[in-house]
């Protein structure tokens, strides 16, 4: 609990030190709780389950050319410690560019001196990166770095994660596209060659216990680059009988978006609507529609023979994350 102070504290003086928004080359999620795996690589196998996931998120829906993400993804437990995870991608991020491929994540977690765990995750990273200037209309013909027209690329990279979690929280943090590898993206000057950023992502959630049919979820997600100021997300979520949820998140300077979301079985769907709060954006788009939908494979499925992964004195709730 300590170390999540510490945390809470940190997360809130990173909040009042960047109030700006710049973009980013990742995508991005609203319900960033429903599959925290997206975010960072070390929460592969920490669940004593096999969840797997989809998701779709259309942004600035009815404006020609706006970004269009998928994701499936799943990760494990395996015995001694270890986990493995698999993300499939494809994002549109509108028009000339979009990324498809694939991470491979490998963990190994820690046990701590009290009931909870650290966990390490890191995931290769294999991408194909396409450029197509044909959809664009330049002001410029002879524009030199559009000299190329159609470009697919394709470029190796990795994600780092730490993790630390109990019954009721977790928190870490997050480096994508560790290497800043090379996009292979035609360029006329070694001063502005195309290539990955390092992403750093700070994550915080917590469980509070109203009663025996009530919790309510506050978390955070705070993101920036080495180029860029800090994006911040806040989550409030509310959840009834581990069966039904609502919830809603603000975006610094983006949106604002309420969510809701079910479990039935090992069966769970989530939707959220953001509201775009940017005025420019929103003459353009006020919409963005994102659905999560996801399958645990419960442990001792005969398909699946592994450890759970927090011991038999860690064996705790199955939350709505």
């Amino acid at each position: 609990m300590k170390a999540f102070k510490i945390l809470a504290t940190t997360l809130l003086i990173l909040l009042c030190s960047w109030s700006s928004l710049e973009a980013q080359q990742l995508f991005r999620r609203t319900q960033y709780v429903f599959n925290p795996y997206l975010a960072n690589p070390a929460v592969a196998g920490t669940k004593s389950f096999t969840p797997v996931m989809a998701s779709y998120r259309q942004q600035w829906a009815g404006f020609n050319g706006a970004p269009t993400t998928y994701t499936i993804s799943a990760h494990t437990n395996l015995p001694n410690g270890l986990g493995a995870g698999l993300i499939i991608f494809n994002d549109d991020a509108g028009g000339a560019i979009s990324r498809t491929g694939a991470e491979i994540t490998g963990s190994y977690k820690v046990d701590l001196n009290n009931e909870d765990q650290v966990s390490f995750g890191l995931s290769g990273v294999v991408s194909r990166f396409q450029f197509d200037n044909n959809t664009l209309e330049v002001l410029d013909q002879n524009d030199p770095n559009l000299a190329a027209g159609i470009e697919n690329k394709t470029n190796f990279d990795a994600n780092f994660g730490l993790m630390v979690y109990g019954r009721q929280y977790f928190y870490g943090f997050s480096i994508d596209r560790l290497f800043q590898s090379d996009l292979g993206i035609t360029t006329i000057s070694e001063l502005t060659k195309n290539q990955n950023r390092r992403h750093f992502n700070v994550m915080a959630s917590y469980d509070y216990d109203i009663d025996d049919k009530l919790t309510f979820q506050p978390s955070a997600l705070l993101r920036f680059t080495g180029l860029t100021p800090v994006q911040f997300d806040v989550h409030m979520k509310g959840i009834y009988q581990e069966s039904f949820w609502l919830g809603v998140s603000y975006r610094h300077q983006d949106a604002l978006a309420p969510s809701f979301g079910i479990k039935v079985g090992d069966f769970l769907a989530g939707y959220s609507y953001d509201i775009t709060t940017t005025k420019s954006v929103r003459e353009l788009s006020p919409h963005t529609h994102e659905i999560n939908i996801g399958y645990r494979i419960p442990k001792g499925d005969p398909r699946f023979k592994s450890q759970n992964s927090i011991g038999k004195r860690r064996i705790s709730k199955s939350r709505l994350r």
